[in-house]
């Protein structure tokens, strides 16, 4: 195994790691949801929000980071990092790079906009929650699409 297959297995398996403690955040944000009255939520509640913000942005970066690797490893053009969702996307590894897209700009919305406007908070909430078995399963396919072509 090369040097840069065994880069993106590390990737791989640091993934996994962060996917289930990703999956324990969304099983703990789940049973707040629908937020309507941010007062009522305890210090508790709170943490429980940011780790998961925190763990979705960073599974999402990591994701991202593998898709690039792979793409090296395919000899793909990795600039700008549309042209890795677009292959990606080729390879249904993601459904579009549009989704992709759209998935980014809520996590950076959530990361800018936190606890300023409540409303629109719990919207963000929301849909990363709706949006996490989505992630899970394109990195499902990462794996799968990797194990296939380098085991």
């Amino acid at each position: 195994m090369t040097e840069h297959l065994q880069l993106i297995d590390k990737k791989l398996e640091h993934l996994e790691r962060m996917r289930g403690y990703l999956t324990y955040s969304l099983e703990q944000v789940s049973v707040l949801m629908p937020i309507n009255d941010w007062k009522t939520l305890t210090p508790k509640h709170h943490e429980t929000l940011a780790a998961f913000r925190v763990r979705f942005s960073e599974f999402q970066e990591h994701l991202g980071k593998t898709m690039r690797a792979v793409a090296i490893e395919e000899e793909q053009k990795t600039e700008p990092f549309t042209s890795v969702l677009l292959y990606m996307e080729k390879l249904s590894i993601i459904d579009s790079a549009q989704a992709w897209k759209e998935l980014r700009e809520l996590r950076n919305a959530i990361n800018h906009e936190y606890e300023e406007n409540p409303r629109r908070l719990s919207q963000f909430f929301s849909e990363l929650a709706q949006a996490t078995p989505t992630l899970m399963d394109w990195h499902q396919r990462l794996a799968d699409f990797c194990q296939r072509h380098y085991a």
